[in-house]
């Protein structure tokens, strides 16, 4: 059993050399994120400046935040804003250490593609930067998706390497497809990258496809207090794509002025909260 997990991580390792040497990997760097969670992140550069995309449960409260290159290199980093579905953008301090001008693919509509990878099973991959450098390659087959997420399942399930692996692109011929956001038992569920482009592009100032204008919404008058059943963000706007003006913890109370017509959403003295993630007192 030894013997066959180490020629896995062996296969698997050779892989993720050859991938990245033949140049199929279309993406932006991968980077190690060291938070309130070992965890990885994608770069992204806005204006000149360094961004990583994260899963927001792997920065925590963003205390010691850093990256790590899959050349060793470290650079310190800042939570920026969050956007809901546990998606979340640090700023890189790369200050040259780090390249972030990559690119970053922006793709409108992965419908076609996923549905015949999971109709057919195909093998896909993840990309995982190590805590020793280098990238490893992990195969993994399409399993089901729906407009947001996709889930895959590992070729070879050995749940201790799996460890630290939310933010891992997934790939499916070398073109990204997903971010790992949880793995539980050999099934890996990642958010979509068109639904992930589609979340971060007010961030970076790239038009979203059916973005909701938010300002110019008609509010009905309602008056009450809301109790938070989950950590909840009060937004500038009721959008998830709008900045968080703070947070609360489940049990806070909040003062609602309003809701959205037609949306669901709580107006607040600050901003605006989810009306799912709370019940009226």
């Amino acid at each position: 059993m030894v013997v066959a997990r180490m020629r896995a991580m062996v296969e698997w390792l050779v892989a993720g050399y050859l991938l990245l040497a033949t140049g199929l990997v279309a993406s932006a760097a991968p980077v190690l994120v060291q938070g309130e969670e070992i965890g990885q992140g994608v770069l992204r550069v806005r204006s000149g400046e360094c961004f990583a995309i994260v899963p927001e449960h792997v920065i925590g409260f963003g205390l010691g935040l850093k990256v790590m290159s899959a050349g060793r290199v470290w650079a310190p980093a800042s939570i920026e804003t969050t956007f809901g579905d546990d998606i979340s953008v640090i700023r890189v301090a790369s200050q040259g250490k780090i390249t972030c001008g990559m690119g970053w693919p922006v793709i409108n509509n992965l419908d076609e593609i996923l549905t015949e990878a999971v109709s057919r099973s195909l093998q896909g991959s993840i990309l995982r930067v190590r805590e020793t450098g280098g990238v490893v390659v992990y195969p993994v087959h399409f399993m089901g998706m729906d407009d947001r997420y996709v889930e895959v399942r590992t070729v070879d399930q050995v749940d201790e390497a799996f460890k630290g692996v939310s933010g891992s692109q997934l790939l499916l011929d070398g073109q990204p497809v997903g971010m790992v956001l949880s793995t539980e038992n050999g099934l890996v569920k990642a958010y979509r990258h068109d639904a992930l482009s589609h979340i971060v592009a007010r961030f970076f100032h790239t038009p979203g496809p059916g973005q909701l204008p938010p300002s110019h919404l008609p509010v009905e008058s309602h008056s009450s207090v809301a109790i938070v059943t989950t950590r909840t963000a009060i937004r500038e706007d009721p959008s998830p794509w709008s900045p968080v003006v703070r947070w609360l913890s489940v049990g806070q109370s909040v003062e609602v002025i309003g809701k959205v017509t037609g949306l669901p959403w709580w107006q607040t003295r600050d901003g605006y909260v989810r009306v799912r993630n709370t019940t009226e007192r």
